[in-house]
């Protein structure tokens, strides 16, 4: 096994896959940077049902714990303590959990993350192309992470740090990396905010993909969210523009929660037909680009406030993504 290859019969095809489903376009010539990096599995946004079901848009948008995945500063506006736990079902058996903590601490926030990605039952090859046991091979690839934000001009403006420890573990490879992340969010008004993260720098750029996002927000009622956001990968030639719309019933309105419906799109590849029967019964078996969420939050239950959010992802014949977050501030 010890020359098993990085390639598409020695590596799981969860992964491979993971980062062609970010792009903006088919690959081209362009893209000759194509799986030239490490460490695609960082472009799942993890953590965040509610950004992936918005066409994985959330620098503008997310807040608390599921922000420490797509922009630190995110969490800088917290004034509770928050605890939050995600479980992700990628395609080809590849899955995942997050647990994340904030904390206020005078008038700034830190926050803590830890995520976990295995994969099981994958056709994986040696050198010679001999078919091996699976359950033989590991494959884990982690994270975790330590930041720290701060909010300005009554929480108008923010600006969030953070480090992170990535290892990735294929088996025939392993590989440990230190990078961070920097954010900055700013509100205009109550309708309008903008939002901007670099995530992954490092001394060994390869190594770890990189991800730079801008985006805005507009709300310009309690009902409605419009969600735009342009992501650059370093693996791709191209940036990627995706958006989406939030639909709510305010907790006002309907006495126990707020409840949301969520829909997006992020421009990517014709991943072809899918002949998953749950797909089939709501139309969706070449909804390639497209994602969808609903989100019920309560700040009067118990005393505390409590979430739940969930989103799919179609991706074709290749399968579909499922997270399922649960949250609780306090």
């Amino acid at each position: 096994m010890k020359n098993m290859k990085r390639s598409y019969a020695g590596l799981p095809a969860a992964l491979l896959a993971a980062a062609l489903c970010c792009p903006p376009a088919p690959l081209s010539a362009a893209d000759a940077s194509a799986g030239a990096y490490g460490a695609v599995f960082m472009k799942i946004p993890t953590g965040s049902p509610r950004a992936q079901a918005l066409g994985n848009s959330g620098a503008a948008l997310v807040e608390g714990a599921e922000a420490l995945n797509i922009n630190p500063a995110g969490i800088a506006t917290s004034q509770l303590r928050e605890f939050s736990f995600s479980y992700l079902s990628w395609f080809g058996g590849y899955g995942g959990q997050y647990l994340a903590y904030v904390h206020p601490i005078g008038q700034s926030v830190i926050g803590l993350n830890v995520a976990y990605y295995s994969i099981e039952d994958f056709d994986v090859r040696d050198s010679a192309g001999i078919r091996q046991h699976s359950a033989d091979v590991k494959v884990n690839n982690a994270y975790a992470t330590l930041a720290l934000a701060k909010s300005f001009f009554l929480e108008r403006f923010s600006l969030g740090a953070s480090v992170k420890s990535v290892l990735e573990d294929n088996h025939s490879a392993s590989y440990r990396n230190y990078v961070f992340d920097l954010g900055a969010s700013l509100r205009l008004g109550r309708k309008l905010s903008l939002g901007w993260s670099g995530q992954n720098y490092s001394g060994s750029e390869k190594e770890v993909v990189q991800i730079q996002r801008l985006g805005a927000v507009f709300s310009p009622n309690p009902f409605f969210t419009f969600v735009v956001e342009n992501k650059k990968y370093s693996d791709r030639g191209a940036a990627s523009l995706g958006g989406g719309v939030e639909f709510s019933l305010p907790e006002e309105l309907l006495q126990v929660g707020k409840v949301s419906f969520r829909a997006g799109y992020t421009g990517t590849s014709d991943f072809g037909k899918s002949y998953d029967e749950s797909l089939d019964r709501f139309g969706l078996t070449e909804a390639s680009g497209w994602s969808f969420g609903v989100g019920i939050y309560t700040a009067q239950s118990l005393g505390y406030g409590i979430g739940v959010d969930y989103a799919l992802v179609p991706y074709g014949a290749l399968g579909k993504s499922n997270q399922l977050s649960v949250k609780m501030q306090f």
